[in-house]
């Protein structure tokens, strides 16, 4: 963690803690570890009872956040779309160069929404195949 952390900026640095600290403090059904993302290694990856929910990386040129909950749900990515002009959204994925295009108040009612969302099909699934 500190390794990662140490590589990034002080204006990254801001921009990670702030966000870690909405997901852990809406979403306390996760747990925090770090790992890889996409290539990307020292991520803080979000898991529910063992299973990937949310990770948040910083490549060279922009922040990632990834959600399975967005991946599997179709009102997310219609609230992302419609609040978050500015984000370059995927399928699980929401890729932005600065907090001014993701902003805080925009991130923590999409984590409201992931916290309310069933999340138990994906858990499910991802248990089943173990």
């Amino acid at each position: 963690m500190d390794t990662f952390l140490n590589s990034l900026s002080e204006k990254d640095k801001f921009v990670i803690a702030k966000m870690r600290a909405l997901i852990l403090n809406i979403d306390t059904a996760v747990s925090e570890t770090t790992g890889t993302i996409m290539r990307n290694e020292g991520c803080f990856i979000y898991k529910e009872a063992d299973v990937f929910k949310y990770g948040l990386a910083k490549t060279k040129k922009y922040f990632s956040f990834h959600s399975m909950v967005l991946y599997t749900n179709t009102e997310l990515r219609n609230f992302l779309t419609e609040n978050g002009k500015s984000l370059k959204i995927q399928k699980g994925c929401i890729n932005f160069t600065e907090l001014a295009h993701f902003p805080l108040a925009l991130f923590k009612e999409h984590l409201l929404l992931s916290k309310k969302a069933d999340f138990s099909s994906v858990i499910n699934h991802y248990k089943n195949k173990k």
